[in-house]
């Protein structure tokens, strides 16, 4: 992990880019840590809000499929930045919502700008891998939970101190369109590399490419129902206040960043198959234990905890999926990140109504499952070491 953070502290272009994953989750978990608010200024029911948030998923679905005709007529670091520009500036709409639908059209401009930011950041990350000849993919990753730590735990105490939701978006957003300002210099000089296809595409040959895609599909919709509900959870079932509210997320990002920081490491002398399967195991029991906890404190540790489990898996799957023998390496990778936007797109549609019928904990607990089921096939994995 300490040489990994050394090629950010000596390679610029790294640490530009590494500058861009960390805003793209510092905004998220801004948002994240503040849903609690938005839900009580439009007056959602669990439900409702889960429908809304369907359109995070629906305009990042869009996104991607207009992202890689944008980029193969963009510089990577125009890309970049200009998407940068635009995902910092979107985080303000949420907070006008007043309604369903102004939230959910809110959050698919939101998760547009965000699909776009996501696929220009890691195109950047790979062009530098290729250029470079560095290995930064992980710890770019890892940049990212950082930055989800810190903008879920700033928000929560932001939230506590009583300040508008709207103010608090509005100067947050101009903080990170400046940083994206600051960073342009650097980013200018980024190698470009020629893209491949960013068509969506569901595995239907590969018995092993298609376990990996359900682990995807698993894995991400409970990442994206922890990221949806962790704030709500810990306030409404829990009784936390604001701040601890926040830091149930942040508590997840720090150790997913962690994790993901010292993932090749744990890559590297577990094997892939058992990287997923004590990381799914870990992160099922975390998700067990949060639905019986009775205390905010608990909680938060139970978020954390399930952090621990999960931060490895995502880029394992992705790194088989480009070993998966007999199959192209991007048709791999379209498949496992097609099957884990139906996973956000799913989660966003279940978990919400599930807490409606029968409450949040069920509903949690519905994503334990999964992840249990993950585990479960991790044994199915083929890839060409």
């Amino acid at each position: 992990m300490i040489q990994t953070l050394r090629v950010f502290a000596l390679h610029n272009h790294s640490l530009a880019v590494g500058m861009c994953f960390f805003s793209l989750s510092l905004l998220m978990g801004t948002w994240v840590a503040r849903i609690p608010d938005v839900q009580l200024r439009t007056n959602l029911s669990d439900g409702q809000l889960g429908l809304s948030m369907l359109g995070l998923s629906f305009g990042a679905l869009v996104s991607t499929f207009l992202s890689g005709w944008i980029l193969n007529r963009l510089s990577v670091h125009r890309a970049v930045l200009w998407s940068g520009i635009l995902f910092c500036l979107s985080i303000i709409a949420p907070a006008f919502a007043y309604d369903q639908w102004s939230l959910l059209l809110a959050l698919a401009v939101l998760g547009a700008a965000n699909g776009f930011m996501n696929v220009s950041v890691n195109a950047a990350a790979a062009a530098i891998e290729k250029h470079a000849r560095l290995s930064i993919m992980s710890a770019c990753h890892g940049m990212f939970s950082l930055g989800g730590v810190i903008g879920a735990a700033s928000s929560g105490w932001i939230a506590s101190t009583g300040l508008a939701l709207p103010w608090h978006f509005i100067v947050m957003a101009f903080l990170t369109v400046g940083l994206q300002l600051a960073l342009r210099p650097i980013l200018r000089q980024l190698p470009d590399t020629s893209s491949t296809s960013t068509r969506l595409a569901l595995p239907t040959k590969s018995k092993a490419l298609l376990v990996l895609a359900f682990i995807s599909f698993c894995v991400i919709l409970c990442e994206g129902a922890i990221a949806d509900w962790s704030a709500v959870y810990l306030r409404k079932n829990l009784g936390s206040d604001a701040f601890l509210a926040g830091l149930g997320y942040a508590g997840f990002c720090l150790t997913m960043a962690l994790g993901r920081f010292s993932g090749d490491v744990i890559r590297t002398q577990w094997g892939t198959v058992r990287t997923i399967r004590g990381g799914a195991l870990i992160g099922a029991a975390g998700l067990l234990l949060l639905v019986t906890a009775t205390h905010p404190i608990a909680g938060v540790l139970c978020f954390v905890l399930v952090g621990i489990g999960l931060s490895t898996i995502v880029p394992t799957v992705f790194g088989a999926a480009a070993k998966t023998p007999h199959v192209q390496p991007s048709i791999g990778l379209a498949s496992v990140a097609t099957a884990g936007i139906l996973g956000l797109l799913t989660g966003r549609l279940l978990v919400g109504n599930i807490s409606d019928w029968l409450g949040l904990q069920v509903a949690l607990a519905f994503t334990a499952v999964l992840v249990l089921l993950a585990a479960g096939v991790a044994g199915k994995i083929r890839v060409s070491e």
